[in-house]
């Protein structure tokens, strides 16, 4: 039978899941900009590009190659939707985060996305 573990992290003698920088239980962890459970942003290539194809004329921001995780996408959907004042929707496909925001605010969206930590965004 194959052991699934508990928990993604690493754990001490106590069997509580530590901090894999210094090495202290995830509750007193004291890293700065440290959080094991978030994706690491400077991995990711983002694209940012603007489509109006079978979209009856609307235009729509598409944000494309953001972590395959749908908790970080949603969120992040939801602080873009806030900032630019509009709709959008947020979904994974073949292994990547996929965001799409109503409107033509790539500028706008570009300076956010940048802002978040990412530091490839074209």
């Amino acid at each position: 039978m194959i052991h699934i573990p508990d928990s993604i992290f690493p754990t001490n003698d106590e069997g509580e899941a530590i901090c894999g920088k210094c090495q202290k239980p995830i509750k007193k962890c004291e890293c700065v900009s440290y959080d094991p459970t978030q994706p690491k942003l400077e991995r990711y290539h983002v694209t940012v590009r603007l489509d109006s194809k079978n979209r009856r004329g609307k235009s729509v921001v598409i944000i494309e190659g953001l972590p395959n995780d749908e908790r970080y996408c949603k969120n992040l959907a939801k602080e873009l939707k806030t900032r630019t004042g509009s709709g959008g929707s947020s979904f994974t496909r073949d292994g990547m985060g996929i965001i799409e925001i109503q409107g033509h605010n790539i500028d706008q969206i570009k300076q956010i996305l940048l802002k978040s930590g990412f530091d490839k965004v074209t």
